[in-house]
């Protein structure tokens, strides 16, 4: 199976001839698992993209959720799919303090930010909270955990008939129990997309934010003993020769690093 990349932006998406390369879509992945059925990982801007690449006879969408801050939503008020009676959409996310799934996925769709809201959308909506234990999901199993950012991220990993994904956006290092968490989720795994937000240069004016560096997703890889390491979430400002940078210094010290970018199709 693939995980393919639609989206590896951090924050907000981008438009800029320096940037084309990697892409400047906002967080969104997937796999498909059958003729009609397809896992998402959160709902950025790359959502249209991904829209392009599925066809007509797609109508089951699981979508899983790391978090509801607006780059990882922004994508699904314009996705068609979910203006379609045709269409089901199970979505998994962590409530937030008092706020539910349904919640914290309608918010994008608030009057007045958005003229439709979530509930007049016509495709059938299932809210599942993440399960603390793994969950199937047609042929994958799938296991979570919360680590480090502002309001939390869940961290998902989808174990494959023949391999195994960690997906892990949008986390800060440095909170030992939440480095812990992803160091159990992550054991073993094959492939570790990873926060990398942040150079090393620029990380103690953002520290706090919710994001790492090259580094930290290094550290990471290590503690789990990872075999390929995906760094994603670029910042915004950071041109393809920027990535280009951080990718040769990250691979100086794990070999096996590459740097996310819209149209990746990873084996799993």
């Amino acid at each position: 199976m693939e995980i393919v990349f639609h989206g590896v932006r951090g924050s907000v998406p981008v438009g800029s001839p320096l940037m084309d390369r990697y892409g400047g879509s906002t967080t969104c992945l997937s796999m498909q698992l059958d003729a009609t059925s397809h896992l998402v990982l959160d709902c950025g801007t790359g959502l249209r993209g991904f829209e392009d690449h599925i066809g007509t006879e797609a109508r089951h969408f699981t979508v899983l959720l790391s978090h509801y801050h607006w780059d990882h939503l922004m994508g699904l008020p314009f996705f068609s799919p979910l203006y379609e009676p045709e269409a089901t959409f199970d979505f998994y996310g962590s409530p937030w303090e008092a706020h539910t799934v349904e919640e914290g996925v309608a918010g994008a769709f608030e009057p007045p930010w958005f003229p439709v809201p979530l509930s007049a959308t016509a495709a059938a909506k299932n809210y599942l909270a993440v399960p603390d234990v793994p969950w199937q999901v047609g042929p994958l199993t799938i296991s979570a955990a919360r680590l480090h950012h502002p309001q939390g991220v869940t961290a998902y990993r989808i174990d494959t008939p023949t391999g195994s994904v960690v997906f892990a956006t949008d986390v800060e290092r440095g909170e030992k129990e939440s480095d812990e968490r992803l160091a159990t989720l992550a054991a073993g795994a094959d492939v570790l997309i990873h926060d990398a937000q942040y150079s090393p240069d620029d990380y103690d004016d953002h520290r706090g934010w919710g994001h790492s560096t090259w580094q930290d997703a290094v550290a990471a890889a290590k503690d789990a003993d990872i075999s390929h390491l995906v760094l994603s979430s670029h910042d915004p400002q950071r041109t393809d020769e920027d990535v280009d940078r951080l990718l040769d210094e990250a691979r100086q010290h794990f070999p096996n690093t590459d740097a996310a970018q819209v149209g990746m199709a990873i084996d799993v």
